[in-house]
């Protein structure tokens, strides 16, 4: 019980430092470090955080699974009510995900192609601390990287993460493409597979 406790201690410790950081914001540089974070906030460009579910069985950044969920970052759309994250949550609900902890490369917001790629290569090297210590806390066994360009970083970052070499690394696409054709299907049947694996393991 203690060591839950100081599971998820450390996990809101990480959320108030990640809240305070102003490591990749270069605006109002003439305001004090508080102010700039409230202007930040306003600006909608401030961290966020998958919040649990409203019927509490997904966990979100809470979770302390031995699963980790990784998407790239935010966007300012990355809100609950919002139809795609309703539906992925649905499925890690359905699958036996709830209790994985979800989480971004990338912690702060930005607009859907604001991000240039040397732009998301900066940010990720300041938030791979971040990151790594997510994994320290929580010693997931599988991660799975939602888009390509995901495992594609987690693939490249993985020895600075302090993955092992017996933490697998799965890829399944990413929730957010809502018009495409048979997307759901696609999602269900992604988890479901990733799901069979990993009681297989």
């Amino acid at each position: 019980m203690n060591e839950q406790v100081n599971v998820d201690e450390r996990l809101r410790g990480l959320i108030s430092r990640i809240e305070r950081c102003l490591r990749c914001y270069e605006k109002f540089k003439n305001y004090g470090k508080k102010d700039r974070m409230r202007v930040r906030n306003w600006y909608n460009e401030d961290p966020w955080f998958f919040p649990p579910s409203e019927n509490g069985k997904v966990k979100g950044f809470f979770g302390t699974g031995k699963v980790f969920f990784v998407c790239l970052r935010p966007s300012l759309s990355g809100k609950i009510p919002n139809y795609a994250l309703l539906r992925f949550y649905g499925l890690i609900e359905k699958y036996g995900f709830g209790d994985a902890h979800m989480t971004d490369l990338i912690k702060c917001r930005a607009k859907a192609g604001e991000m240039t790629n040397k732009d998301i290569e900066h940010a990720l090297k300041n938030c791979l601390t971040y990151l790594k210590e997510e994994i320290e806390i929580l010693k997931p066994n599988l991660v799975i990287a939602v888009g390509s360009s995901v495992y594609e970083k987690l693939i490249d970052y993985r020895e600075a993460l302090g993955l092992t070499s017996t933490t697998r690394i799965e890829k399944m696409t990413h929730f957010s493409y809502r018009y495409a054709k048979g997307m759901e299907e696609m999602l269900d049947r992604e988890l479901r597979e990733i799901k069979a694996r990993s009681q297989k393991s």
